[in-house]
């Protein structure tokens, strides 16, 4: 009788261990499986900031200023002027007599870099805010491997799309632009300088597709720019967010919203 419980008891501990082996199996698969981007959806949202929070996030974002200011705004403002909340990320400033040699950046810096090595795409919204006068504005993003407080424009490696007020008044023109070693480079003008009366933007949502080989960039689902060549040296950068404004103007503000970085799988 005891021979035969003996017995029992080894047979239960074997299944157990039997059990065990095979849940470990699974983790291990499930582990390598996603380490190897082979995964079930298509993309995989890394990064999602639609500054619901109402205050901007010391942990995510790092204030960036350079130039001389009369009035400098980077904050969280609900845009909503109903009971609804819409907090976005608020550029704004007031230039009216400073100096006329310097152009006046602020903006924010991702705290952490991203790699997109392996693929990304990066999106956001960008309001230009129906501006009376766009002139020497301009609002864009950056992404470059270097961090600095100031302009990543006076780093040496970056690309950029930005919006640029057009003179007279209220419209405005996309540009994408790249730094290689210290060497920058136009690759889209959005018809400038033959078409110099730029158009009309509202709430522009902005896709950033790019790895390590190349990449193209979207507005409001229709491409502007692609290129099979990243033409970059780096894979890994951070996020700038920022605005710009020559001397001698009034409060003007520009917002920034659903700043999401997904990972592109096969």
């Amino acid at each position: 009788m005891n021979a035969e419980n003996v017995k029992k008891g080894v047979y239960l501990v074997g299944l157990i261990l039997i059990v065990l082996v095979g849940l470990l199996a699974v983790n291990i698969f499930n582990i390598e499986e996603k380490a190897s981007g082979v995964i079930s959806t298509k993309n995989v949202s890394m990064f999602n900031e639609n500054f619901s929070a109402g205050v901007l996030n010391a942990q995510t974002w790092q204030i960036t200023r350079e130039g001389d200011f009369k009035e400098s705004i980077i904050d969280v403002y609900d845009a909503d002027p109903s009971e609804n909340i819409d907090s976005r990320l608020r550029l704004g400033m007031n230039t009216i007599g400073t100096r006329d040699d310097t152009v006046k950046f602020e903006g924010v810096k991702s705290v952490e870099k991203v790699n997109f090595s392996d693929g990304k795409e990066i999106s956001f919204d960008l309001n230009w805010n129906n501006q009376s006068n766009g002139c020497y504005l301009t609002g864009s993003v950056y992404l470059c491997p270097i961090a600095t407080n100031g302009n990543p424009e006076d780093e040496t490696d970056w690309i950029k799309f930005e919006y640029v007020g057009v003179p007279p008044g209220q419209n405005a023109r996309s540009v994408i632009a790249n730094k290689i070693d210290g060497k920058p480079r136009l690759l889209y003008a959005d018809g400038w300088p033959e078409g110099r009366t730029g158009r009309k933007i509202a709430d522009q949502h902005i896709k950033i597709i790019l790895d390590d080989k190349s990449f193209k960039i979207l507005e409001n689902s229709n491409e502007l720019y692609a290129s099979p060549l990243s033409d970059l040296n780096f894979t890994s950068a951070y996020i700038y967010l920022q605005m710009s404004s020559h001397s001698n103007y009034p409060l003007r503000e520009i917002y920034f919203d659903n700043v999401v970085v997904t990972k592109r799988t096969q």
